[in-house]
């Protein structure tokens, strides 16, 4: 029986189990007499794979270290950059360092496999070795934390790497490289200067990106969603999701038509639904997402609709193709967001397959200049993601990595990474000169001839093709893109389309709901399954709750019932953000955590109706992002994004100004997102106390979404229940309480609920007999008002929705209590902050007798000091009253 060292033995497995896996995850991570016990056991576990016994002799492990320097490093050794000027020395291959001296190059040494025979001189092992990792692809796959997975692609490229497609591939990739660029230098004659964002240089993504859609299709992908920015957009729409070319070039000939029908947007923005048909006629459905020119914005929006897509399918059915820039994708930190969701239950798309246009370039910031690390995908390696580094210049190994990438993200439903290597014919757009800063690199670029003549010359060295074929594609392709523009300039110009159907934010939506149903829903949610443990402090809680029909209902109840009630009816509900499981303020408890085995229940996902309530990542940006996608993926939703407090929405600014407020004027993408964002002045200080609702006040215009403050739980409830009845979709923005979640003041009765629906603005609850202050608010400091009020002159509006603001309604109460003398508008917020900037103008040419009451114009929301708000907030109650 072997000898074992002293540390070997069972009762240190679990220690030499956790080193292991710190070995597999960085080799350095571990002391160097660990790392040569691990070494050994990887290299016998690899001798046995490949069939070989181990043996003493040190020429197999010497030969190991070497293919495993190839494996690791080759990469750095690849010819994968079609610019590349000059030739760098990888150390990590020097032999010397491997143990080698060069009189052994050609003495036989163990194959380990290669070479198809046992033994074979060293530098035929070498040159064996460079042809797979140093030759056209860079591979970086070897530290993933997934033996699994770098095993797999093991036995895919090696022992030889076999890249040949076949004659009908080839004759298809020439056919994709001619419409490329084809379709390039046509608008570049005849729309000279206009911005397009030409793919000149880098015309293999188009064969690329139809070979991941062929490969996918084939492997039983049924949808395709892309997002990319404007590089090469134009290209894509026409060659891949076969946009007519008429409506393209109806677009360069600026038909302003396209501007009154909701694509009020630039051409390079938009989206569009296509079909492609693989080789074997499978019909795969491939959507372009719009965006904004905001870079790798778009990201999060498409995991967003492709998890909501993948709700009744097997994630890989859906597959979700994302197309960076490589000085975005390293500056740009929605990336990492984004892939922090990769493994995340209610997050997790099943795998992105992300494909990098490597221009080398970031309109004038070279890669020196733009990031630190040594590749713009490093962050991949981040999350174990395998990355392949491929040349523009060889397209064939391209469509070879595209398959590749298909087949691990079926198999391993995880993110892969392409980055495709090449380079930006002309400047940012085609009126930028780019050799005032990069003359050498433009130099060079210049002289090239292009990626289609290079596959065509290297077609016909091989007789694969013939050049009359090639003459033959290319007229056919130009006469096709003339008799198009040809048909569009015929038409008459500048004829207006139809405009986009108005719709009303005011008609009055009916939400009751029945009090037995309303029962029912506490009945179920206040059911403690047998055998749970609920917590000892949850329970007096869940009996209040019960009753609370009987009783009266706050905020958290009312909220319940909104999704209970939906749910019932069939309407699936997502409400995502952070900590929203539980609640910031511990008032939500949709989903308890048994008390002694930490198992979790969710009381109202007993209905067919899918109910997700999620704590999502510390994030705004891609997490708020993901919830606009889904919202547009599964419009018959209610789809709710809870900031931890309103203060925070701003981490998330991109995706609300462009998307949210926007995205229906611009691109017809009507989504029903609800906002909720805890807002109150409660001396918690200038970051715990704001929604920034004047903000949002600022960017309301044309029914685009709605900005709503309510006060009573009642309210909240038919909100909620409004979003989804009616027949059209708008954002909703919506205000909500943090110490009134649990204020007596702050209650509702079941008639509320039984009865009536959403008012946008709340009469006096006590109005006086005769008027002579009145006082318009919104929000929390109604409560304090009202508990303040002494005199018996004063009647108290509350404006629930500020946007669309109800003027007949506001008309019809201001009649009311004519013969009042003194008008106010009460906020907590500072004067240029707030509501008053927006909602001043509307009620001084209704009263013409306004001022106002409110904190002083303040660079911050709100003071640090508790002790100075309460001060603050009981002089502004005191001024609102008339009593200061």
């Amino acid at each position: 029986m072997p000898e074992f060292p002293d540390y070997a033995q069972l009762a240190n497995l679990q220690m030499i189990e956790e080193l292991y896996s710190r070995y597999l995850s960085n080799p350095d991570s571990v002391d160097l007499s660990w790392r040569h016990f691990f070494e050994g056991i990887d290299f016998a576990a690899y001798l046995t794979q490949r069939g070989a016994a181990p043996t003493p002799d040190s020429s197999n492990l010497r030969v190991y270290d070497l293919v495993q320097a190839f494996r690791k490093y080759g990469h750095l050794s690849a010819h994968f950059n079609p610019i590349e000027q000059r030739d760098t020395i990888n150390e990590h291959l020097n032999l010397e360092k491997l143990g080698f001296f060069p009189s052994e190059l050609d003495q036989e040494f163990p194959t380990l496999g290669f070479c198809g025979k046992p033994q074979a001189a060293l530098k035929d092992i070498i040159a064996a070795l460079k042809e797979i990792y140093c030759g056209r692809i860079g591979f970086e796959f070897m530290d993933l934390d997934n033996p699994e997975l770098t095993n797999w692609l093991l036995t895919r490229i090696e022992p030889q790497l076999h890249i040949e497609p076949s004659l009908e591939e080839k004759h298809l990739l020439l056919e994709y490289l001619n419409k490329s660029e084809v379709f390039e230098t046509f608008l570049h004659a005849k729309y000279v200067g206009q911005t397009r964002f030409s793919l000149q240089g880098a015309e293999t993504m188009i064969p690329l990106i139809a070979e991941i859609i062929d490969y996918a299709g084939e492997s039983g992908v049924e949808e395709i969603l892309i997002g990319m920015a404007h590089r090469g957009r134009l290209n894509v729409l026409t060659n891949i999701l076969n946009k007519s070319l008429e409506t393209m070039l109806t677009e360069f000939e600026d038909d302003t038509a396209l501007s009154f029908t909701g694509n009020d947007d630039i051409r390079y923005h938009l989206g569009y639904e296509g079909e492609f048909l693989t080789r074997s006629n499978r019909k795969v459905i491939v959507d372009l997402a719009a965006n904004p020119s905001h870079l790798e914005s778009v990201n999060p929006v498409i995991l967003g609709q492709t998890f909501a897509k993948q709700w009744d399918k097997p994630k890989d059915k859906i597959l979700p193709l994302l197309i960076h820039g490589d000085a975005s994708i390293a500056g740009q930190g929605v990336i990492y967001e984004c892939l922090q969701l990769m493994k995340l239950p209610a997050y997790s798309v099943g795998g992105t397959i992300h494909l990098v246009v490597n221009n080398q370039i970031g309109y004038t910031t070279l890669p020196s200049e733009g990031r630190s690390t040594n590749y713009c995908t490093d962050i991949a390696k981040a999350f174990g993601c395998p990355i392949f580094h491929v040349n523009a210049e060889d397209p064939e190994s391209c469509l070879f990595a595209a398959k590749l990438a298909v087949e691990i993200r079926q198999k391993f439903k995880i993110d892969v990474f392409i980055d495709l290597l090449c380079y930006r014919k002309y400047g940012h757009n085609e009126g930028d000169e780019p050799s005032y800063t990069q003359p050498l690199e433009y130099e060079l670029i210049r002289s090239k001839k292009t990626i289609q003549q290079i596959y065509v010359e290297q077609l016909l060295k091989e007789g694969a093709s013939e050049q009359k074929l090639v003459e033959t594609l290319e007229v056919q392709l130009k006469e096709a893109m003339k008799q198009a523009l040809a048909k569009v300039q015929a038409r008459s110009a500048g004829q207006e389309g139809e405009p986009m159907a108005p719709i009303d934010l005011l008609a009055p939506v009916q939400t009751a709901v029945v009090k037995k149903q309303l029962q029912s829903v506490l009945d179920l949610f206040c059911t403690i399954p047998p055998q749970f443990n609920l917590h000892p402090k949850l329970q007096k809680w869940l009996d209040s709750r019960r009753e609370s029909l009987q009783k009266t209902i706050d905020w958290a109840t009312a909220e319940c019932l909104a999704f209970g009630t939906l749910l019932a009816e069939g309407i699936p509900v997502r409400l995502a953000g952070q900590d929203s499981v539980r609640g910031t303020f511990s008032q939500r408890h949709l989903i308890w955590s048994d008390s002694k085995t930490g198992k979790p229940y969710c009381p109202l996902c007993h209905y067919d109706a899918s109910l997700q309530v999620v704590n999502s990542p510390l994030s705004e940006y891609a997490c708020l992002g993901f919830e606009y996608g889904y919202s547009l993926a599964r419009p018959s939703g209610l789809t709710l994004w809870e900031a931890q407090y309103g203060d925070f929405f701003n981490g998330a600014q991109i995706m609300i100004d462009q998307y949210i407020i926007s995205g229906d004027q611009k691109w017809k993408t009507p989504s029903g997102l609800t906002l909720l964002l805890p807002h109150g002045y409660e001396g918690s200080g200038p970051e715990h106390s704001s929604a920034r609702v004047e903000r949002f006040l600022q960017l309301c215009a044309m029914q685009n979404i709605q900005v709503v403050y309510p006060s009573t739980p009642a309210q909240f409830f038919h909100l909620l229940r409004r979003q989804v009845k009616r027949p059209f979709h708008r954002p909703l923005v919506v205000l909500t309480p943090k110490s009134l979640l649990r204020s007596p003041a702050c209650v509702s009765v079941a008639d509320e609920f039984t009865k009536g629906r959403f008012v946008e603005i709340l009469d006096d609850p006590k109005p006086p007999k005769a008027t002579k202050r009145l006082i318009f608010c919104t929000g929390k400091i109604f409560y304090e008002l009202f508990a303040a009020r002494t005199r018996s002159d004063t009647a108290l509006l509350r404006i629930e929705q500020l946007y669309p603001l109800h003027i007949s309604l506001l008309k019809e109460l201001i009649a009311k209590y004519q013969g009042f003398t003194e008008c106010v508008w009460v906020q907590e917020e500072p004067e240029n902050m707030g509501a008053w900037r927006y909602i001043g103008p509307y009620l001084q040419s209704l009263t013409k007798k306004l001022s106002y009451v409110g904190r002083p114009e303040n660079a911050t929301t709100a003071t640090g000091s508790n002790k100075k708000h309460n001060q603050e907030q009981s002089q502004l109650i005191k001024q609102a009253l008339g009593e200061a």
